[in-house]
């Protein structure tokens, strides 16, 4: 092979080594996804690792006046700022009473939304890993009320069904609320 020709394949090799590290993970379709089991307020749900960026304890949230529904304050993660969600209020309709001890417990945990690392959703408890089949899921309609587009699917897991939440939804939900606030006239907030 001449030394043109031998330059010119060591660079497509190299420009094709550099290619595949842009490119999503590739997984087998039958490969089980990876999911954390949690708990945030009494639901029970199913949260797929791979809609994560990060998961965190929960620290102090600061509260902020006349924010969207859902929002418990803001909180530092790793020298950053986070709008803090209650995952319970957002899927249920019903908002946590506050963060301080008088309102009750808490929450433990943060989800950090993997497309939307400014985003945190504050749960109660994780309750353990899970595998779950990519296909399988069956409608969770009927499963509970308010969910809505939140948690479309449902999966057996340790023999009882799990909501499996959509964080994408969860953050577009988020934003979409924020967005109105922001609209609305100042003497309506």
């Amino acid at each position: 092979m001449k030394r043109a020709q031998l330059a010119e394949r060591l660079a497509a090799l190299h420009a094709a080594f550099d290619a595949s590290f842009a490119e999503p993970a590739r997984t087998r379709a039958d490969e089980p996804a990876r999911a954390l089991a949690v708990r945030a307020g009494d639901r029970r749900l199913l949260v797929r690792i791979e809609e994560l960026a990060a998961v965190e304890p929960c620290r102090r949230i600061v509260p902020l006046a006349g924010g969207p529904p859902g929002l418990l304050g803001l909180v530092g993660l790793r020298g950053r700022l986070a709008a803090a969600y209650d995952l319970a209020a957002l899927v249920s309709g019903r908002s946590r009473a506050g963060v301080d001890a008088a309102a009750g417990p808490a929450p433990r945990w943060l989800l950090v939304c993997a497309e939307h690392p400014d985003i945190a959703l504050a749960i109660d408890e994780i309750e353990g890993h899970a595998s779950i089949p990519r296909e399988g899921a069956r409608s969770a309609a009927g499963e509970r009320e308010g969910a809505g587009e939140l948690v479309t699917e449902a999966v057996e897991v340790d023999g009882g069904p799990r909501g499996l939440l959509r964080v994408a939804a969860v953050a577009a939900t988020v934003l979409r609320r924020a967005q109105r606030g922001a609209e609305r006239p100042k003497e309506d907030r």
